[in-house]
């Protein structure tokens, strides 16, 4: 099996077919650092996957038995827990494009009907070139990140202390190990993995179109705004606390607080391009980009 990288290193000529870029398919399925070939790289997404999965089991038992006294389907408008689904969401797509890249490259050598469907389902898009739908998991992909890092921030600098505020951030860890555990796992470890997928586990670039991701995010966070003002009604639980108005004083003050909600996500969208940068700046010195490793 071909466990070849997606980056090559610049001290070999590029060969006749050289590309200066790759879809964003490809590059979400390939390490562009030479530690990590494409069979460590599938060992490294499927131990990530079944860690989300076993966490988002435990989690999930957490929020249903933590209060009962609260509606369950609360939780379709908790944006903690929307924010954890896209990470595995993400993580369940490139598992399944890595593996199936590696280890079964040509669909229709496949042999077996159900067997073919399942690899069909799991391939990547065979479209690659399709600019559309590079765009749409481009954002995907960029909501997901910062979806992840707008969580940990509002739980730690905004949420936490307005709940608990004489305690320090210590305190967590008195909680008993099971909620800790949840707690780390659902306003902290997500945004880790995501930062560790950034810098070491994906090839993914700057998008060219950065200011209609800027627009969409906020877009997108105005629209959970939207559908937690669903969930308010529905449910009766507010999504966050600066949502009520006897929490903050007053309407203007939550028509504050959802400005900075909105205006968060271009700032974590900055920071995340911030991880890619870093990472570019690490690999491309060493690398040039060959088209033949990655064809499947």
């Amino acid at each position: 099996m071909d466990s070849t990288p997606l980056l090559i290193g610049s001290g070999s000529l590029p060969g006749p077919t050289v590309l200066q870029d790759h879809p964003v398919f490809l590059r979400a399925s390939h390490s562009p650092w030479f530690c990590i070939p494409q069979n460590v790289l599938v060992f490294f997404r499927g131990l990530i996957l079944a860690y989300l999965v076993a966490t988002g089991c435990l989690i999930l038992n957490y929020e249903l038995t933590e209060d009962t006294t609260l509606s369950n389907y609360r939780l379709f408008f908790d944006f903690a827990i929307i924010s954890f689904v896209l990470v595995l969401l993400y993580y369940i797509i490139t598992f399944c494009w890595t593996f199936t890249h590696l280890y079964y490259p040509d669909v229709e050598e496949v042999d077996g009907r159900l067997e073919w469907i399942i690899i069909s389902m799991m391939s990547l898009p065979r479209n690659l070139a399709s600019l559309r739908k590079q765009f749409y998991f481009s954002l995907f992909y960029t909501t997901t990140v910062v979806f992840a890092f707008m969580n940990t921030v509002i739980y730690w600098f905004i949420t936490r202390p307005h709940d608990i505020e004489t305690a320090p951030v210590s305190d967590i860890f008195g909680q008993g190990w099971f909620k800790s555990f949840c707690i780390l796992n659902l306003y902290g470890i997500t945004a880790i993995i995501m930062i560790i997928e950034i810098l070491f586990l994906n090839s993914i670039k700057r998008p060219f179109s950065i200011y209609a991701h800027i627009f969409s995010l906020l877009v997108l966070a105005g629209l959970f705004l939207a559908w937690a003002a669903i969930g308010r009604a529905a449910t009766g639980v507010y999504s966050f606390f600066w949502l009520d108005p006897q929490e903050v004083g007053s309407q203007e003050a939550v028509a504050a607080y959802c400005i900075g909600f909105v205006l968060l996500a271009p700032i974590c969208f900055i920071f995340m391009q911030g991880f890619v940068g870093i990472r570019e700046s690490l690999t491309r010195p060493r690398v040039i980009l060959q088209a033949a490793p990655l064809e499947a």
